[in-house]
C-alpha cells in the first residue's frame, strides 16, 4: 500500500490565568515560580492517502494545560525584567480521525487523555507602576502524544484488502510529539 503524507498546521489562541512568586536575589537578579492554567485552541493535523484508494486524516487539539515553571531574570536599572523560564506541563489533547475508507472498521484508542510535557522560553517585562507591568513572552511547548492510535479491523473488506492481508494495523499520526510555539503579551499585577 503506497501513501503520500501531507501535514498542516493551524493557528492557535489561548486564554490563561497564572499565579506566581518572584524574589530579588541581590541588586539585579530575580528568581520566581509560576503556576498556570491555560485553555487553548492549538491544533495540528496529518493526512495520508492510499492506493486502495482512500484518504485518512488525524487532527488533534490541545484542550487545556496546567503548567508549573521556574524563571530567572535580570533587571538592568530596576524598571524592567528580562528572563528565561521553563518547567513541566500536563495537558488534555483531543483527537479526531476521519477516513473515506468504508470497507474497514476503525476504532480509536487513548483519545482525550492527559499527557505530560514541558515548556521553555523567555520574555521581558516593563514596570508601569509599583504593582503593574506589561510584557512579551515566548514559549516552546512540547507534549508526548505517542499513546493515541486507531486500530484498523476487517469490517466488510474482502480477503485481498491490504489491511486484511497485513493481519490488522494500528494507525497513528506521523509525529508522536505535539509541539507548538506561542508568543503572547502579558499583564501582571503584583501584591
Amino acid at each position: 500500500m503506497r501513501r503520500a503524507i501531507a501535514a498542516r498546521m493551524r493557528t492557535a489562541s489561548s486564554t490563561r490565568c497564572a499565579l506566581g512568586y518572584d524574589a530579588r536575589l541581590g541588586n539585579n537578579l530575580v528568581a520566581g515560580v509560576l503556576l498556570e492554567g491555560a485553555k487553548s485552541s492549538a491544533r495540528d493535523g496529518t493526512s495520508a492517502f492510499s492506493t486502495t484508494p482512500a484518504g485518512y486524516s488525524f487532527d488533534r487539539e490541545l484542550d487545556y494545560a496546567i503548567s508549573a515553571r521556574a524563571r530567572l531574570g535580570f533587571t538592568p536599572g530596576g524598571g524592567g525584567l528580562m528572563y528565561v523560564t521553563g518547567g513541566g506541563s500536563y495537558a488534555k489533547i483531543d483527537h479526531t480521525f476521519s477516513t473515506t475508507n468504508t470497507a474497514n472498521s476503525f476504532t480509536p484508542f487513548n483519545d482525550g487523555k492527559m499527557v505530560w510535557g514541558w515548556q521553555a522560553g523567555g520574555g521581558a517585562e516593563v514596570l508601569l507602576s509599583r504593582n503593574l507591568s506589561l510584557g512579551l513572552e515566548y514559549l516552546y511547548n512540547r507534549y508526548d502524544d505517542g499513546d493515541y492510535y486507531v486500530a484498523v479491523g476487517n469490517g466488510t473488506a474482502g480477503p485481498t484488502n491490504p489491511f486484511v492481508l497485513a493481519g490488522g494495523v494500528n494507525m497513528r499520526p506521523e509525529q508522536t510529539r505535539y509541539d507548538y510555539h506561542s508568543l503572547r503579551a502579558t499583564m501582571s499585577f503584583r501584591f
